[in-house]
């Protein structure tokens, strides 16, 4: 029996009061709402963290995670899952925590374009 009936059976039978029941009510539906909110991302971390990697060599890398997930990738690794060959001459520590910083101020649209000499590009970004 789900819980609104058995707490409208409580009232029918004067366990409880009609008072009582309405507020067993209100704390069961504030209840499911704080359970659904901590279930459900925050509308910037649905959205997806896109890495595009293109090579002179011809490789193609195409990673994308929505945001809230390369949160704590950075979080516990402090790097990005990106070939890291890739980006030779690059401060990848000093880019991570500008990253990190954009995702944390909640910046969309391009944070990294890397036009390398070798005619290597990087673009990593965030959009819907």
């Amino acid at each position: 029996m789900d819980e609104k009936l058995r707490i409208l059976k409580m009232v029918e039978e004067g366990t409880i009061t009609a008072e009582q029941g309405a507020e067993l009510m209100d704390a069961l539906n504030t209840g499911i709402q704080e359970c659904k909110t901590e279930l459900e991302p925050a509308g910037y971390d649905k959205k997806m963290f896109r890495i595009i990697v293109d090579s002179v060599s011809g490789d193609k890398v195409k990673i994308q995670f929505p945001v809230g997930a390369i949160r704590k990738i950075l979080k516990v690794t402090g790097k990005l899952p990106i070939p890291e060959e890739e980006l030779e001459g690059v401060d990848l520590s000093g880019m991570m925590e500008a990253i990190s910083e954009c995702l944390d101020a909640g910046v969309e649209g391009d944070f990294v374009n890397v036009e390398a000499a070798d005619g290597t590009v990087v673009r990593i970004f965030v959009d819907k």
